[in-house]
């Protein structure tokens, strides 16, 4: 199997591109980890960022192998993983907005890794995302590679994405070592989750 520069490789870019543009924009996840490592610091928050990683592998095979669409059609399948969605994504707000001051934070009060993946593998707006890259685009290779290919820069873009949404989340920590100001921070933070499942709530 081998790229040419003329066709298959400007796919594989294409596709590259647009990974980026779709998997590394603010969503629940990505802001999920953010607000981790503003309020926990990035060491107590990797085991929630390994948990959402591995969380979106079964997606990417769901929908890579078709069962996304069978499972589309099952009654109320859909309303209910958006539903576990919708509700891990407010209990991980709640323990973000809740969480001790900087000085007053203990190891392992972060949100662990179940908790990352559940969150991860109920993430509807990764299943539609996914559908979108694996059914938009044709790399011009066998089924087999396509398929390859797509899942292996898919998860190459998470897991460097996800951990700079940790990362930029963890720099805020230093700017907001004031009890009052990190529990503004940690609330504002909370809200903008919460945001994002009025949005998704309403796009539904």
């Amino acid at each position: 199997m081998s790229l040419t520069m003329s066709g298959d490789f400007k796919a594989v870019l294409s596709f590259s591109f647009a990974s980026v543009a779709l998997l590394a924009s603010p969503g629940p996840a990505t802001v999920a980890l953010a607000a981790s490592g503003a309020s926990f610091g990035v060491r107590q928050s990797l085991k929630f960022y390994f948990g959402i990683v591995l969380g979106l592998v079964p997606p990417i095979m769901i929908v890579a192998t078709g069962l996304f669409v069978a499972i589309r059609t099952i009654p109320f399948m859909p309303s209910i993983l958006f539903a576990v969605s919708v509700a891990y994504i407010l209990y991980l707000a709640v323990k973000i907005a809740t969480a001790a001051p900087l000085q007053e934070s203990t190891q392992g009060a972060s949100p662990g890794f179940p908790s990352g993946f559940i969150l991860g593998l109920t993430n509807v707006k990764a299943y539609a995302v996914f559908a979108a890259l694996f059914g938009g685009f044709t790399l011009g290779i066998s089924d087999q590679w396509d398929v390859a290919i797509k899942a292996a820069i898919c998860m190459g873009v998470i897991v460097i994405f996800d951990f700079l949404w940790l990362a930029m989340g963890s720099s805020l920590r230093r700017f907001f070592t004031e009890p009052v100001l990190n529990r503004l921070v940690n609330i504002a933070l909370a809200a903008l989750m919460v945001a994002m499942v009025a949005w998704s709530v309403w796009e539904s």
